[in-house]
């Protein structure tokens, strides 16, 4: 059995390249668990930090995921249907499911997502 342990001032905000945000959006995150964690798993993990007035623009994945809010408010649109998120919702949404997060506040929205796949680099985003 492997285990990991990650703190998450220890890593890196990874973003899009600058010629994708206009597609993609804004969005920072850090890969607790995955393929570049060390850890042969079959999930991974992560936290994705959304500032005031931006988002991760609508996008859809073969791969369900899970989101649970940190810190901070927000939107995440599931399918048109606008969920408003604050510390401690849980949002499942379903594979193909298309989606997008918004800021609508002050503080940095930062959201733990979970997918139940082993490298993240599997997950392919379509805008």
């Amino acid at each position: 059995m492997q285990t990991a342990s990650k703190h998450l001032d220890e890593l890196e905000w990874d973003r899009w390249p600058l010629d994708q945000v206009a597609l993609r959006g804004k969005a920072e995150w850090k890969e607790l668990l995955g393929s570049g964690s060390g850890c042969q798993n079959d999930m991974t993990m992560g936290v994705v930090r959304i500032r005031q007035g931006e988002s991760l623009e609508p996008h859809y994945h073969a791969q369900p995921e899970t989101y649970f809010t940190l810190s901070g408010r927000g939107t995440v649109t599931i399918e048109d249907v606008v969920h408003e998120v604050e510390p401690g919702r849980m949002l499942f949404i379903p594979g193909n499911a298309r989606h997008q997060i918004n800021n609508v506040d002050e503080a940095d929205l930062m959201i733990l997502y979970v997918f139940a796949i082993s490298d993240f680099g599997k997950v392919k985003y379509h805008f």
